[in-house]
């Protein structure tokens, strides 16, 4: 591990640049300009914003359908319960006249 170590120090080293370095650097960035890209980023900000909506849209979706099962679910589960209770209410009826 200790190699290891040594290695990663050494190439973490501060060293000084060169001296002409700052130079060097001033005159790339005048002579090359970078070229423009509005377009593609336009075009990734629409993307963006469409893959949001969709997505916002979908989650939507979605819990609208789930509340419709659940409300289905609610709706068979209460008609099971009544036709039990019912159920239960003429045997106590019968039990009651015997």
């Amino acid at each position: 591990m200790r190699e290891f170590e040594d290695e990663l120090r050494s190439a973490l080293r501060r060293e000084e640049p060169a001296p002409d370095f700052a130079a060097r650097v001033l005159a790339r960035t005048k002579s090359k300009r970078a070229p423009r890209r509005t377009g593609w980023v336009a075009a990734a900000i629409a993307a963006c914003v469409l893959l949001s909506v969709g997505g916002f849209e979908y989650r939507q979706y979605e819990g609208r359908k789930a509340k419709r099962e659940l409300l289905l679910a609610l709706e068979i589960a209460g008609s099971k319960l009544n036709i039990a209770q019912k159920k239960i209410s003429t045997l106590s009826q019968r039990t009651i006249h015997e």
